[in-house]
């Protein structure tokens, strides 16, 4: 769900240097004078302190955005996203019978192939980073791991499109394409995560195929985004600091970098909530019913979560944030998410010697401001 604009801030169009600079610099200001503060008909959230509370108080704040969504019947079965106990609960442990560390870890070998693969391919003289690798990369791994034909990857990204703008005909369509391969998979099981979705059982009693088929979008889509998003913010990082570029390159400190980006930028600079009844937050009321929008940019942001939050430190002895959301809702894809940022940014290192931003750099708008494009262009080592 795309949140309401947020008057009294910048314009949020240009985040490159200066630009990310100021953004930072209201958030801290916010922090300190208007923790709470009520625009437009949204309470947006800044504190950590406050922001975790949002995030894992289910009670007082829910997840169940359904009425602020196009009216299809179909979105929200399953949506773990969209859910709050106990049928999160119930579902959940579904998908956490499917989705193991196991089955995680199983895909190593073949992230580290598609990323080599696709990086040997990138022309050095200019490419996007995100269109030719950030994207494809995390998008082929998930529908291997789903058991999803790669074919079907053009339709995949146009649903995500669709999604992300709130496209009923285009949630429907994946909805009923998923749906489909659901009640295949469960009639003829073959050992990938949709087929153990669909042959999952809490108490005795199997998801629904409108449900496996939820949960299949939301891994699809959720399982997407947030690696784009973390192997583009990695990268540009190394783009515009020369020394962490080196510091990175001969210690191998890669996984260090990914987690750092992942802190200072998060896939989602906000996330949207309903105020189940009235809350107090720093002093400030939510009434009951109100919209909240929860600056996961901010709290990964506030000193009182990291001591000198600004800085880009890959020996920063703890390293706190909210990117991955907290309490229940917490991003089961989250381990997948690293392990393909980590492979992706090996790659390019071991690829190229020298890396620049060729073009401006372009941002998805809220709630994301994660990276659209980004031009590079290389010295490879076999130049």
């Amino acid at each position: 769900m795309r949140a309401a604009p947020t008057a009294g801030f910048p314009a949020l169009t240009e985040l490159d240097g200066a630009g990310w600079t100021r953004l930072l610099g209201r958030l801290a200001d916010a922090r300190q004078d208007t923790p709470v503060l009520e625009l437009a008909g949204m309470h947006h959230v800044f504190r950590a302190d406050d922001v975790r509370t949002v995030l894992s108080d289910s009670e007082s704040f829910s997840s169940d955005r359904s009425r602020l969504m196009p009216p299809t019947a179909q979105l929200g079965r399953g949506n773990l996203t969209m859910m709050d106990p106990p049928d999160h609960t119930r579902v959940r442990r579904i998908v956490n019978q499917a989705f193991t560390p196991a089955s995680v870890k199983g895909l190593t070998q073949a992230i580290d192939e598609i990323a080599g693969e696709l990086v040997a391919g990138l022309t050095p003289e200019r490419f996007d980073l995100v269109r030719d690798l950030a994207y494809p990369l995390p998008i082929r791994v998930i529908s291997r791991f789903l058991g999803l034909p790669e074919e079907q990857h053009d339709r995949f990204r146009t649903w995500s499109i669709g999604f992300s703008r709130g496209d009923a005909a285009q949630m429907d369509a994946m909805h009923r394409y998923l749906a489909e391969v659901a009640a295949a998979k469960r009639a003829r099981p073959v050992g990938d995560l949709m087929s153990r979705l669909a042959t999952a059982e809490v108490g005795g009693v199997p998801a629904t195929v409108d449900e496996i088929a939820s949960l299949s979008g939301l891994i699809l889509l959720a399982g997407h985004v947030t690696t784009t998003s973390l192997i583009a913010a990695a990268v540009h990082e190394l783009c515009v600091s020369p020394s962490l570029d080196a510091q990175v390159r001969e210690r191998d400190r890669a996984e260090d970098l990914v987690l750092e980006a992942l802190r200072t930028r998060p896939a989602f600079a906000q996330v949207t909530r309903i105020a189940g009844r009235d809350a107090v937050l720093s002093g400030g009321t939510v009434p009951a019913g109100a919209l909240v929008s929860a600056w996961i940019l901010s709290a990964n942001h506030d000193p009182g979560l990291n001591p000198d939050p600004e800085r880009f430190l890959l020996d920063r002895p703890t390293r706190r944030h909210l990117s991955f959301g907290h309490g229940v809702h917490y991003c089961l894809g989250a381990p997948l998410a690293q392990l393909e940022a980590v492979a992706a940014v090996r790659a390019v290192l071991g690829r190229f010697s020298r890396l620049a931003v060729c073009a401006p750099v372009e941002f998805h708008p809220l709630p994301t401001l994660s990276i659209r494009r980004l031009v590079l262009t290389g010295q490879a080592y076999d130049a």
